[in-house]
């Protein structure tokens, strides 16, 4: 059974999606009248003058009441061993419909006397606490991390329902270190006899990303040293990442010679007989000298999950990564009109020297960073 936290936050994103795309008016047609007549208010506090949400209001509130109270009824032989917790959320229901119209002035025009229900939800809500704490004790009780977490979810509902309900909080650590898997991670350092480099900041984003992924997942993760002060010694995974092949620098460079020209532009004056002027058009010329460099940094980066007791890897991967920094830069002798617009461009760049390896190195790591990140978050999204 799903948590029934979750429950409402996926009710909440379906009304959200729900009132985004349609009418009250097509959600009554189709018997949904509960959101029909949330829908109805919302139309009724932009416009009081919406006729059409008015009567739909008049025709869903009724229906609606009569629906989500005999899902009470129904939900009693449903799910007998949460009765008290599925009255719970539609008392909530129930409540939220008369809260939405006594915001509303027009609303509470056309429903006058709304019903509400917080004396039956405050009764029924201890009962819930009872039912969820209880179904966490009975999973908790098998002991295994399924479990466990299974158990989490149901104190977590128990204490929404009453805060702090019994020994709600031990209970929720309890479980969540039941639940916990726990992962040592080992990063490999670089390794380079031709430049001191280093992998701190790739290393960093990589902890952030496995903090992000912990948090949303029963998961922690322990760094080598972490894991010896806590006395990890059997941790449930290892995940190990290597620089397994790289190179920084690679050069390329290149000289291309152009001679170019271009007919008809204007290359002086004449004075004519009669005193006037005329302009001469001829051919220019010039020879183009442009200079290029590449430098490629390149790698491969390794990630490795073992299973720790089994000694059974679970995944292991390599990610590629690249950067290429150049420059261009040229001159030329002769007439600079004969040159094309790329070319001025390029002569008035000048030669500079490609960045230090540490900044190409980082460079080439960018693009396998998200890779290895959506990987990660993909491999534990089960956890």
């Amino acid at each position: 059974m799903k948590p029934f936290i979750k429950i409402l936050i996926i009710t909440i994103l379906v009304s959200i999606l729900i009132f985004s795309c349609t009418s009250p008016q097509k959600l009554l047609e189709k018997g949904n009248y509960y959101d029909a007549v949330l829908l109805s208010i919302q139309k009724l506090k932009k416009n009081s003058n919406n006729q059409k949400a008015r009567e739909t209001l008049i025709q869903a509130y009724p229906l609606a009441l009569e629906n989500l109270l005999d899902k009470l009824e129904n939900n009693k032989l449903v799910q007998p061993q949460f009765i008290n917790s599925y009255a719970a959320y539609t008392y909530e229901d129930l409540n939220k419909i008369y809260e939405n119209i006594q915001r509303s002035p027009v609303a509470k025009q056309v429903i006058q006397n709304p019903e509400k229900f917080y004396a039956q939800l405050e009764k029924v809500k201890p009962l819930a606490a009872e039912e969820q704490y209880r179904a966490g004790m009975e999973q908790l009780a098998i002991g295994n991390r399924e479990n466990a977490k299974q158990a989490y979810y149901y104190f977590q509902d128990a204490d929404a329902f009453v805060n702090n309900y019994k020994d709600v909080s031990k209970k929720l650590e309890q479980s969540y270190n039941l639940a916990l898997l726990h992962v040592v991670t080992d990063f490999k350092p670089v390794h380079s006899q031709m430049y001191s480099l280093s992998a701190v900041s790739f290393y960093n984003e990589i902890r952030n990303n496995l903090i992000q992924i912990g948090q949303k997942n029963f998961i922690k993760f322990y760094s080598i040293n972490e894991a010896s002060k806590a006395n990890l010694k059997n941790p449930d995974q290892l995940l190990e990442i290597n620089f397994e092949d790289f190179v920084v620098g690679e050069t390329h460079t290149n000289e291309y010679i152009e001679n170019m020209q271009k007919d008809s532009v204007k290359t002086g004056q004449v004075t004519l007989d009669n005193g006037s002027k005329k302009d001469v058009y001829g051919k220019v010329k010039a020879k183009v000298v442009i200079y290029q460099i590449e430098v490629i940094s390149r790698g491969l980066v390794r990630l490795q999950i073992t299973q720790n007791e089994a000694k059974h890897i679970l995944l292991n991967q390599s990610f590629p990564g690249e950067y290429v920094w150049f420059n261009k830069w040229g001159s030329y002798n002769g007439d600079k009109r004969a040159l094309n617009i790329e070319q001025l461009d390029i002569c008035q760049n000048i030669e500079i020297a490609p960045p230090p390896p540490q900044q190409m190195f980082f460079g080439f790591t960018k693009p396998i960073l998200s890779q290895l990140g959506r990987k990660l978050e993909y491999f534990y999204m089960d956890y």
